[in-house]
């Protein structure tokens, strides 16, 4: 699935999507979530990587 295809099923802009897919956001809203995992068919933990802090 492209990234404009998940813009059209999620009305989620694609400079937002860019830039998750990228990993520059230090957040992101829970219904931004949803939209994903709806459109995805998949859950969250489908979708992040727990990567410790180096502290």
């Amino acid at each position: 699935m492209s990234k404009r295809d998940i813009t059209k099923l999620t009305g989620i802009d694609r400079h937002v999507l860019d830039r998750i897919y990228k990993g520059e956001v230090k957040g992101i809203k829970f219904e931004t979530l949803n939209k994903l995992c709806f459109a995805l068919d998949c859950t969250p933990n489908d979708l992040f990587k727990y990567v410790p802090d180096e502290n």
